[in-house]
């Protein structure tokens, strides 16, 4: 989602296609050999693979004044530090969707409890280093502002329960003001919980 969500922010046009690592390998594999997604296939018919390698292509596309990451110094460092964080987090937020889903009797309760205390965890470290800022670096919304609030939801969705309302406040607050974006709102993802 959070590449969706820099595709609007950009305002870059976008045709999604939604396949699924269980049904539709074949279709995957065409524009990644190891069939991972997401894959974002350019005009030229290149695939990037990877978020992560996503993200850094759009950024070169709309250069430095727009770019969702700092071009360099000490904010770019503190900017991944914070991105690298956030999806780390929802990482393990997936990984426990997973297990929590698997048959009962193959489920490892001790895998699952310490997979969302990592969850808790960096969402706790997420909402102090945000504290009383509006942004975690600089003052616009950047990528890790964006990861995190993505995040956040994804793990309001599939792990209700787990993270009240008002819980981690700071982080709580980037992400109601974020899920309030056209961008945002435009690049709703429906999950299965």
């Amino acid at each position: 989602r959070r590449v969706a969500v820099s595709l609007r922010h950009f305002g870059i046009p976008y045709r999604r296609r939604v396949l699924s690592t269980l049904t539709d390998m074949p279709d995957i594999e065409k524009s990644n050999p190891v069939g991972r997604v997401p894959v974002l296939v350019l005009p030229t018919g290149e695939s990037v693979i990877d978020s992560a390698a996503i993200l850094d292509a759009l950024d070169q596309l709309v250069g430095p004044e727009l770019a969702l990451m700092p071009p360099s110094g000490p904010d770019r460092r503190r900017a991944f530090a914070t991105l690298m964080l956030g999806v780390g987090t929802v990482e393990r937020a997936m990984t426990a969707n997973g297990e929590r889903r698997r048959p009962a009797d193959k489920q490892m309760p001790e895998k699952l409890d310490g997979l969302l205390r990592f969850v808790r965890r960096g969402l706790g470290e997420l909402d102090r280093e945000l504290g009383d800022g509006t942004w975690f670096v600089g003052d616009r919304m950047l990528q890790p502002d964006i990861t995190a609030a993505v995040g956040l939801s994804f793990i309001r969705r599939v792990h209700p329960g787990l993270v009240g309302e008002t819980e981690f406040p700071a982080l709580s607050g980037l992400t109601a003001r974020c899920e309030k974006m056209p961008a945002f709102q435009a690049a709703w993802i429906d999950i299965e919980a």
